[in-house]
């Protein structure tokens, strides 16, 4: 494995190491927030023991953990050897007791096993490929595939097109997985088999369904005192953690709670741009100018935004139809030399931020209606097309559904399978809300935006933290019921209610806005030649019909398909483009027990 293609998540410092009978390779690549000493590179290993770690992510309660763990020889102050010491007192038994956002891999000196394991919500991502002797494992998966001479199965193709994104038991090439959400993976010898060949063995740990219960507490208290705690968690590091202001009330809310418990004036970021309708900026200042932080506003020309737009997409180690925004945020913030940064991701997942929260409902009622008369809304324009593919009244199943960029009509235009996700096994939920907000929070949000987060923050090399994912916050809210989430007014009620003192009333009265793009208007104009040639590389490969390539392009130019349902087929294009083009060796033929780049 070539560390330098993992270099961007890391560029503070590299190491490896192989194990005495040469069978087992470990690299890494540093991003150095937590320790900043050589106590704190990696790979690291236990000379007690002989377990080897190589860890991306950040464990928030590791000093609670070494409390714990009294009797360990600590050399340094990182949480990468608290997890090591963790592993050594209790196995996979470590895992439910860690809080923070984790892909890490051990090897063990004492059985030569492997294990890994990847945080409860999916923030951090761990992928392998693996045959009957071996096994790689890395954060990206341009370190695993020779992507570059591979086809795209149709089931994954379709899932990409229908949901903007890979999921992550469909991804893009054969024998490439991700290692699922609060799971992990132990590798070792079979026992009962002869030669090299290897055991793999999966298991969840979380979610547990004992662990989704609300307390009698006031909700609003509740929830205040648990995100007041997460935040503060979040603050850890021997760097200066950043916020990103847009603005609105979750990262409105996360930038006053950080600016009270940071031990240093907090640095605030917005991004504006002249061009566009929705800027936000102004209200990004009302808050840090209440709250005392040092903020800069960083306005975008248009000629900027138009190079990142294809910068993006050139760096996605994952197509994704969106990740553009996160780019260029991180992009912008890292030039002024943050490693560190809070996001406001999952606020709305949790608390009701996105239209789903009411739609899906809706949509429950009309999918009662007999089929044959749904049928006839395909006859109503592109709404109506949706509307008449409605799969029935599972709210699980009409959430993702209402996520969905192309139609069942359009895969099957596209000769591709009507392929869906796995849905996530939900722990014991109250009501359709909180269905609803699991469902996000697994589909939408894993599949898409942590993974876009993930690949576009490292791509510059930014850490970027979640807050609201807090698992103890995220097992509270879920378990509310309904009636506690809607018991005050607006939008993310029970949100603002608890943070309420903390907010210039204009934040939570207004509108939810955001940082958009004028995409469809770029697409038609100066980005007309990227779109040509994204589309001419996807037809070229054969994956969807040039035909009706051509029409999809007709008809968003002509203002009747939205454009991400053409920018899919655009990214897509021009990832395959770039993995060819970076001659990706392929996997080694050499049996092996463990390769491991995080």
């Amino acid at each position: 494995m070539d560390l330098e293609r993992l270099r961007h998540r890391g560029p503070d410092s590299r190491g490896a190491w192989h194990s005495p009978d040469r069978r087992c390779w470990l690299g890494h690549t540093r991003l150095a927030i937590i320790d900043l000493s050589e106590a704190g590179a990696q790979p690291m290993r236990d000379e007690q023991t002989g377990n080897v770690i190589v860890f991306n992510g950040e464990i928030y309660n590791h000093r609670a953990l070494r409390d714990e763990l009294k009797g360990a020889p600590w050399r340094g102050e990182s949480d990468t050897e608290t997890l090591l010491a963790a592993y050594q007192e209790w196995g996979s038994a470590m895992l439910p007791r860690l809080k923070g956002m984790f892909a890490f891999v051990i090897f063990n000196g004492a059985t030569g096993e492997l294990f890994a394991a990847r945080d409860r919500l999916g923030i951090k991502p761990l992928y392998f490929r693996r045959s009957d002797d071996a096994l790689q494992i890395a954060s990206e998966i341009r370190s695993l595939s020779d992507s570059g001479h591979e086809d795209i199965a149709p089931a994954a193709l379709a899932t990409y097109l229908r949901y903007g994104a890979f999921s992550e038991d469909q991804m893009p090439f054969e024998n490439l997985e991700a290692l699922a959400a609060g799971h992990y993976l132990t590798v070792g010898a079979d026992p009962m088999a002869r030669g090299t060949k290897l055991r793999f063995v999966q298991a969840c740990y979380w979610p547990a369904r004992s662990s989704m219960r609300a307390t009698k507490a006031d909700p609003a208290e509740a929830v205040r005192s648990l995100l007041e705690r997460s935040v503060r968690e979040h603050l850890l590091a021997d760097v200066p953690v950043a916020s990103l202001l847009s603005g609105g009330i979750d990262s409105s809310i996360l930038t006053a709670l950080a600016a009270r418990n940071s031990a240093t004036p907090l640095q605030t970021f917005s991004v504006g741009f002249a061009e566009a309708g929705f800027d936000e900026t102004a209200i990004a200042a009302e808050v840090a100018q209440r709250h005392g932080t040092t903020h800069r506003r960083i306005e975008l020309t248009e000629p900027e935004l138009l190079e990142m737009v294809q910068t993006a997409v050139s760096l996605l180690d994952i197509p994704s139809v969106d990740a553009i925004n996160t780019y260029i945020v991180c992009r912008k913030i890292a030039e002024s030399g943050v490693k560190v940064a809070l996001s406001g991701l999952g606020g709305d997942e949790l608390f009701g931020g996105y239209p789903s929260f009411t739609d899906v409902p809706k949509m429950a009622v009309l999918a009662m209606l007999p089929r044959v008369l749904r049928k006839l809304a395909r006859h109503c324009g592109e709404v109506g097309r949706r509307l008449a593919e409605l799969p029935g009244r599972d709210i699980f199943e009409l959430t993702r559904w209402r996520r969905g960029f192309w139609t069942e009509a359009m895969l099957e235009e596209a000769g591709l399978p009507r392929s869906t996700p796995s849905l996530v096994t939900p722990p014991a939920l109250p009501d359709a809300f909180a269905q609803i907000s699991w469902t996000e929070l697994t589909g939408y949000m894993r599949q898409m935006l942590l993974r876009d987060a993930d690949q576009m923050s490292m791509a510059v090399s930014i850490e970027l933290r979640v807050p609201f994912l807090d698992h103890e916050l995220v097992e509270y809210v879920l378990a509310l019921p309904a009636s506690e989430k809607r018991r005050y007014a607006g939008v993310k009620g029970l949100l603002v209610e608890a943070c309420r003192d903390l907010l210039p009333e204009r934040v939570y009265r207004r509108r939810k806005m955001g940082f958009a793009l004028p995409m469809a208007q770029w697409m038609r104009g100066p980005l007309a030649g990227f779109v040509e040639c994204g589309l001419a590389e996807t037809a070229a490969r054969g994956l969807i019909p040039a035909g009706m390539i051509r029409r999809l392009e007709e008809e968003f130019r002509g203002g009747t398909l939205h454009w991400t349902r053409l920018w899919s087929v655009v990214v897509l294009g021009h990832y395959l483009r770039a993995q060819k083009s970076r001659g990706l060796p392929a996997a080694s033929a050499t049996p092996q027990l463990q390769e491991a780049g995080v």
